[in-house]
């Protein structure tokens, strides 16, 4: 491990009786780094934020933190602090004394709690609350002070389960803003665990996707969006079309996959060997459905639906075999398109994401 990384995992398993809920997982968090664990519910992600804060031991592996092996540290002498979707903010105590409880566990003197506690909550902007009960605060406000409990602790690294899961959308908005910026302006490394992908989209440096106890894809934002390495992971990050098909050209500048008869073009982005089935995925921003035939036309079909969600109109193609395809449109280029009317989708071969089972 070098001084670049601040948590390593090695070889971590964690078991439950029968039930393996992390199997054999390799991990590299970079110091002063936003790293998002990322998954369905089940899929072992807050087990193994757990194990980096030690309430959990790992069944094999080792967990490294800040070049110390902790695999057997009790929590409270670990270099993180955990923040959680409950907050856990003492309901009897004020503001500053919720701060400042940790402080005081460790006997610091009361002028450095002050100054200590005093700059934390400039930090999360809420300095002029220092006397009020929790109960007085809004979730938001709790959220922030649940951190401020964390930071003043100057841990190394700050463990986030879930914790904007409480608060309603538009406050949950804002909070990811806010906890982005924290970030950067304290340099602390963060691993923050979610199951909601657009808010892992917009906070992280990098997303680890995880899916029953094992990574299934580590990238940038960007990466992980527009280049999965998987079906799983291609469907669990926001929206897509996903077929399946058969190699039947590799001579060309672009494979041909032969989906249901029909052929298309795909990128050679992943070795491809005649007639071997693979996926393709091309999500509904990269399509286009037009009234007209062109040589871009891949698919034809009939409009089932036109769903209008604000920022794009959702268009329903229902394809000969029955199944159906979502484009998404800015514009209303089919505003006289009625259901049941016949349509074409394209889309540029270049957009398509190309991956095996």
């Amino acid at each position: 491990m070098t001084s670049e990384n601040m948590v390593e995992l090695k070889n971590i398993t964690k078991k439950f009786g029968k039930d393996t809920a992390v199997n054999n997982l390799n991990l590299t968090v970079k110091a002063g780094e936003f790293l998002t664990l990322l998954g369905p519910s089940g899929c072992g992600k807050t087990t193994t934020l757990r194990m980096i804060a030690g309430f959990e031991k790992p069944t094999e592996g080792e967990v490294w933190i800040n070049d110390q092996q902790v695999a057997n540290v009790e929590p409270y002498k670990r270099e993180v602090n955990t923040v959680f979707q409950s907050y856990s903010l003492f309901p009897h105590m004020n503001v500053f004394d919720n701060v400042a409880f940790g402080l005081k566990m460790k006997k610091t003197g009361k002028e450095e709690i002050a100054e200590r506690v005093m700059n934390a909550l400039k930090l999360v902007q809420l300095e002029g609350y220092i006397d009020r009960k929790p109960k007085q605060l809004s979730g938001g406000q709790q959220q922030r002070i649940a951190i401020a409990r964390a930071i003043v602790n100057n841990p190394k690294v700050l463990l986030l389960d879930e914790p904007l899961g409480a608060l309603d959308l538009k406050l949950r908005k804002q909070m990811q803003m806010e906890l982005k910026h924290l970030q950067q302006s304290l340099g602390i490394t963060f691993i923050y665990v979610t199951h909601d992908q657009e808010e892992a989209l917009t906070m992280s440096d990098r997303i680890v996707v995880m899916n029953q106890g094992e990574i299934e894809q580590i990238g940038l934002p960007e990466e992980i969006y527009e280049k999965p390495t998987s079906k799983f992971v291609a469907d669990f990050i926001g929206e897509t079309n996903i077929f399946e098909g058969v190699v039947t050209n590799t001579q060309n500048e672009y494979a041909d996959l032969n989906i249901d008869g029909v052929s298309i073009g795909i990128p050679k982005t992943i070795s491809l060997v005649q007639d071997e089935r693979v996926y393709m995925s091309i999500r509904p921003e990269k399509a286009k459905v037009s009234v007209t035939k062109d040589e871009t036309a891949h698919l034809n079909g009939t409009l089932k639906e036109k769903i209008y969600v604000g920022s794009v109109t959702k268009i329903i193609v229902q394809l000969p075999n029955g199944r159906e395809m979502v484009v998404n449109e800015s514009g209303d280029s089919l505003r006289d398109v009625k259901a049941g009317n016949d349509v074409y989708v394209s889309w540029q071969p270049e957009e398509t994401v190309v991956f095996k089972d």
